[in-house]
Formats: C-alpha cells, structure tokens, sequence
C-alpha cells in the first residue's frame, strides 16, 4: 500500500488528507488535542488492506485552514459532508477518536443514508446529541479505556446506550505507572494500537454481527425469562421414562 497526502479544496477551505488502500471507504477523524493531526492514524494505516481510508486534518488543525476560531463539530460535519461528496463517495464508514468521535456521530446524525458504520474510540459527545441518537439504528462499536481520565469509561456506557444498535469493548488499564502521562488512556489509537486494529477489523468485516441491542421494555426481559423456563423445563420432561 502507498499512501497518498493531497490537498483538496473544499468551499472556502483547503483540507490537508492522507489517504491509503481501497475498497470500501472508511473516515479517520482526529481529536482536538493540541498538535493533532491525520497522523495519530498512522498506528492503523493497516486498515487500508480492506478499506480505502481517508484521514483529513479538521479545520484549525495539521495543515489544512487554520480559521481565527476553530469550527465546532457541527460545522466540521458539515465541511466532511462536503469534502466526501467531492471526493465522489455516497456511503461510508466513520472512525473517530476522542472529539473527532463527537464529529462522527454529528456526521451520521445529519447523513444517516451516507453512513454505513461507526468506531467511536476513547469518544466525546455532546448532550444535545444523546436523545437524537436513539434513532440513528447505525452499528457501532465503542472503545474505551478503564482508565481514561478525559472521557472517562462511563461516556461509553452512556454513548452504548443511547445508541442501541452499538457493542462496548473496554480495554484494561493503560497507564499503569503513576509517573505516567494520564493522558495515554485517552491515545488509544497509539498506546493499544494491536488491540484498537483488532477490534476494528473484527467489526468493520460484518459490523451488524457485532452488535447486540438489549431489550427496551420489562416485557420483553420477563419474555424472554419465560421462554428459558419453558425450554428448560421442555428440556427435563424429554428425560423422564
């Protein structure tokens, strides 16, 4: 695989973006930590052997334009809604890493047709987002550290369940030393890179198989208890002479 840095422009806006391999189109969004870039990606580029990935520098941010104030997640969906379309992609799948997490979900909450997926590593999210994502009935899977101490691991069970359609995979601890950097549990990408490969991988070749949505309602839980007690009983009378 080669990979490619290009530039395109997208409105007002020149977008700086790697991108490597083919097949199915997977977008990798960075967060918003000072000095980030499409490079945090560079652990995973490995995703490029079943995907076409397209890792862009947000607006502010690595080499694309750098406005006064940097755009929020809603009008980063936007610019990527954009910068997909001239690129000529009608669907695809969205990676997104800390706040590039909650520029995912805007993304698909706003263009549900286009999105196919969603990997939400290590994800912020905003609350205005939560009852809006009840409806968004799009896989995905949530990675999380025990021990991030910038989103924190309860971001994830509260992302897993407003979505529904959506599995959590929390990862144990990452900084194990206390003279280490806290913030490495929020790296995932880099700092349990073979781990963060795996799982998307395993998702990404058939991501419905991946999820499992709970039950909504105390009827279904009490239906389903039922049926257990009946096929276990069903089970012991086909015992007996």
């Amino acid at each position: 695989m080669e990979l490619a840095e290009k530039e395109i422009v997208v409105g007002e806006f020149t977008i700086n973006f790697a991108s490597v391999g083919s097949q199915e189109p997977l977008l990798l969004l960075h967060g918003s930590e000072p000095g980030e870039s499409w490079r945090v990606w560079e652990p995973l580029l490995a995703l490029g052997d079943s995907h076409r990935l397209l890792a862009p520098d947000l607006l502010g941010f690595g080499r694309s334009t750098r406005p006064t104030e940097t755009p929020d997640y809603g009008a980063q969906a936007h610019m990527l809604r954009d910068f997909v379309d001239k690129l000529g992609i009608a669907r695809l799948s969205l990676m997104g890493s800390g706040w590039g997490g909650q520029v995912a979900l805007e993304f698909a909450l706003e263009w549900p047709e286009s999105v196919i997926s969603l990997v939400l590593v290590a994800s912020a999210y905003d609350k205005e987002q939560l009852p809006r994502l009840r409806k968004l009935r799009k896989p995905t899977l949530i990675i999380y550290a025990e021990d991030d101490m910038v989103t924190q691991l309860k971001a994830g069970y509260v992302l897993r369940d407003a979505i529904g359609t959506s599995r959590l995979e929390v990862l144990d601890t990452v900084a194990r030393d206390p003279k280490q950097d806290f913030r490495m549990s929020h790296r995932l990408q880099k700092f349990r890179a073979p781990k963060v490969l795996q799982l998307t991988r395993l998702f990404l070749s058939n991501p419905a198989a991946m999820v499992a949505e709970p039950p909504e309602t105390e009827n279904e839980l009490r239906g389903m208890a039922m049926k257990r007690e009946e096929e276990a009983g069903g089970q012991e009378s086909s015992g007996t002479p």
